[in-house]
C-alpha cells in the first residue's frame, strides 16, 4: 500500500512539474489602446457634425508600428489629425504619414494634438453612446475599439474643416 501512495504522490509530482514547465506566461497585446472616449460637444448634436476621438496607445512589439487610419460607422470619413500651426495659426490637419509608434512607447491622442477626427456623423452624437472605431495600423493588425461618447471642455477645440 505504501508503495501505491508513494507511487501516486511521484505521479501527481512530475504531473505538477511538467504542468509548470509548459506553462505560458501570458499573452500581452501587440498594441494596448486604454482610456478610449470621443468628445461630444454642441456640434455632435445634429447628423453631419465633426468631433475627435481620443486614447491612449502604447507599442508593446519590438519593432515600430504607425497608426495610418482609421474608420467608423458612425461617421461618413474618418482620419487620423493634428493640430498645427500653419502660417501663424492653430489648425487642424490630417497628419501626413500618420503616428509612428516606437516599441515600447506610448503616445496620447487627446484634445488640442493628435486625435481621431469623424467627420460626417451619420446621426447625433449623444452622451453615454459608444462609438465603435477600427484603427488602421502599419506593423500590426487593425484594432477594433468601442470607445464611449463623453461630454469635455478640454482643449475648447471647434472641429471645422481647414478647407477654408
Amino acid at each position: 500500500m505504501k508503495k501505491i501512495f508513494a507511487a501516486l504522490v511521484a505521479t501527481l509530482f512530475l504531473t505538477t512539474l511538467t504542468g509548470c514547465a509548459e506553462a505560458k506566461p501570458e499573452a500581452v497585446a501587440e498594441v494596448s489602446i486604454v482610456d478610449g472616449w470621443v468628445r461630444v460637444y454642441e456640434g455632435t448634436e445634429a447628423a453631419g457634425g465633426m468631433t475627435g476621438g481620443f486614447a491612449t496607445i502604447t507599442n508593446n512589439l519590438d519593432s515600430e508600428i504607425t497608426l495610418v487610419g482609421a474608420s467608423s460607422e458612425s461617421a461618413m470619413m474618418t482620419e487620423v489629425h493634428e493640430v498645427a500651426m500653419v502660417d501663424g495659426k492653430m489648425k487642424m490637419q490630417a497628419k501626413e504619414g500618420g503616428i509612428t509608434i516606437a516599441p515600447g512607447e506610448t503616445v496620447s491622442l487627446e484634445p488640442g494634438g493628435l486625435h481621431v477626427m469623424l467627420m460626417g456623423l451619420k446621426q447625433p452624437l449623444l452622451i453615454g453612446e459608444e462609438v465603435k472605431i477600427t484603427l488602421d495600423f502599419e506593423g500590426t493588425d487593425d484594432v477594433a475599439v468601442v470607445w464611449p461618447a463623453k461630454e469635455s471642455l478640454a482643449g475648447d477645440e471647434e472641429y471645422v474643416s481647414n478647407q477654408e
